[in-house]
């Protein structure tokens, strides 16, 4: 019964020193989960851009991104809905914890801007 009730204590102590996630690496974790997609398909439309052979299928890829690119967007404004837009000085937070998650979108700050800025 005592190891049960060290145990019991040692597990409660390990989760209370857990950090709490901030507002902006919510928002974070929430955008990347929405732009994952969209980066992808951009990285790939990126390298068949450089091919002289593949205009058919970079053709596509842009349709791709097009579709992406508009799930993205409806996926951030449920991110909108739930934090509200942010201001430009918390767009530099938010741009902090995306590079812990997904750092090639905290590079794309236009697009950051435009789906979750003011």
């Amino acid at each position: 019964m005592r190891l049960f009730v060290s145990l019991l204590v040692l597990l409660v102590l390990g989760c209370a020193n857990q950090p709490t996630e901030s507002r902006f690496d919510k928002i974070a974790k929430a955008y990347c989960e929405c732009t994952g997609k969209l980066a992808a398909a951009n990285e790939q439309a990126a390298s068949l851009a450089a091919d002289t052979n593949a205009v058919a299928t970079f053709q596509e890829r842009l349709q791709q991104i097009q579709v992406e690119y508009d799930s993205a967007k409806l996926c951030s404004s449920n991110i909108v809905a739930q934090f509200g837009k942010l201001a430009p000085s918390e767009l530099d937070s938010v741009k902090l914890a995306l590079a812990g998650r997904c750092a090639f979108m905290a590079e794309q700050t236009d697009l950051l801007q435009e789906m979750l800025g003011e």
